[in-house]
């Protein structure tokens, strides 16, 4: 042992446990429990991750120091330094560590104050093997795909632009575990606000996070990426939008992300990717709420105004709550809120968005891999 960290050694693959990882994921396990540390490390080693503990959080910011990890599953009640006080320092360091926090009681207060410390996913012990492995294998596939997902989006909807601001968006430290969505391409003159107050010029590879305001131009659009939804939402000119919430919770043992919009004048395309069936994006406009919840592939059409259109291919419908009821809007179909009807999508009135809407989807294809659940 080494300022309480213990190096484990690979072991063989146990029975009961049939799952193996596709990759050798490195995994720092730190809690200042003997047993829970010690069961923690040989259930993820039996399938196949390569895992280091640590006894406290003192110890483990110390090996966060001179090793690089995939995943960080963290006790939150230890001495020395709790486990909020690790993720403050893991998110001071700006290190792209997706975080796990096992514990018995979840630190409501501490996240409500501090949005930016939320973890990937919580686990509230006593919790069962199942239910680590799953969400351990979740986070990790939500982690690992964001950055293909920048270099796919960036390449295709700025593929005239240089090789290096290319690389400088995608290699943006602002791609921390907790939700959050990141700027994948700028056209023009576009603007934020993380106060409501302030304004900045909006560029590429700058990360958002929940209460952030954006603005574009009358001649402008951007595309935000929200990641672990795999969500691509394009702004287009004379839009704002809030990005009103954001936050994670967990669901079976796998974290959820839901999400809320508040779009607030122009209109927005959306392409939803989603493989976690109780993420949500609700979209708050004239209308009431446009939600989205499921598992599978969407595209959608939203106004300031109330005007929905759901794209054929959508597999999600789009679900509008508002004063005069629920409407569902199934894909192939629009509705517009100021008269309650709801025709099928003309093609001659919608021709140039429904393209761009399969343009902005086609950028997105392969990239965000399937959910697939470990074994018990």
């Amino acid at each position: 042992m080494t300022n309480g960290t213990t190096r484990q050694a690979s072991a063989p693959v146990s029975a009961p446990l049939q799952h193996q990882t596709r990759r050798s994921y490195r995994i720092l396990v730190v809690d200042d429990e003997p047993i829970v540390r010690r069961v923690h490390t040989k259930v993820l080693i039996d399938c196949g991750y390569q895992v280091d503990a640590a006894d406290d959080g003192e110890a483990a910011w110390q090996t966060l120091q001179s090793n690089s990890y995939d995943l960080l599953i963290t006790d939150n009640d230890m001495p020395r330094v709790t486990g909020v006080e690790l993720i403050k320092k893991v998110r001071a360091a700006r290190m792209a560590l997706p975080i796990i926090m096992a514990t018995g009681a979840e630190p409501e207060e501490d996240l409500t104050q501090h949005p930016s410390l939320q973890p990937a996913a919580i686990l509230l012990k006593p919790y069962t093997f199942k239910a680590l492995l799953g969400t351990v294998g979740a986070v990790l596939r939500a982690a690992a795909p964001i950055v293909m997902l920048q270099l796919c989006l960036t390449g295709s909807l700025n593929a005239q632009e240089k090789t290096s601001d290319r690389q400088s968006a995608i290699q943006s430290p602002d791609s921390a575990a907790q939700p959050n969505a990141i700027t994948i391409s700028v056209r023009g003159k576009c603007d934020y606000s993380e106060d409501g107050v302030t304004f900045s010029r909006l560029e590429r590879g700058q990360g958002l996070e929940q209460g952030a305001i954006v603005l574009t131009d009358a001649t402008a659009r951007t595309d935000l990426f929200f990641r672990r939804t795999g969500t691509v939402v394009r702004l287009q000119a004379g839009t704002e939008i809030r990005l009103e919430k954001m936050t994670l919770t967990t669901q079976d043992g796998l974290p959820v992300v839901h999400t809320l919009l508040d779009l607030r004048k122009g209109r927005i395309f959306t392409v939803v990717r989603s493989a976690v069936a109780g993420s949500t994006l609700e979209i708050r406009n004239a209308a009431g709420r446009a939600v989205v919840e499921g598992s599978g592939i969407g595209r959608y059409i939203i106004t300031a105004d109330g005007t929905h259109v759901s794209a054929k291919g959508s597999v999600i419908p789009l679900t509008v709550i508002g004063e005069s009821g629920i409407t569902v809007i199934a894909a192939g179909e629009q509705f517009a809120s100021k008269d309650g009807k709801m025709p099928a999508v003309s093609t001659s009135l919608w021709v140039k968005e429904l393209i761009e809407l399969d343009e902005l989807q086609a950028s997105t294809e392969g990239s965000v891999p399937t959910e697939q659940h470990p074994k018990p």
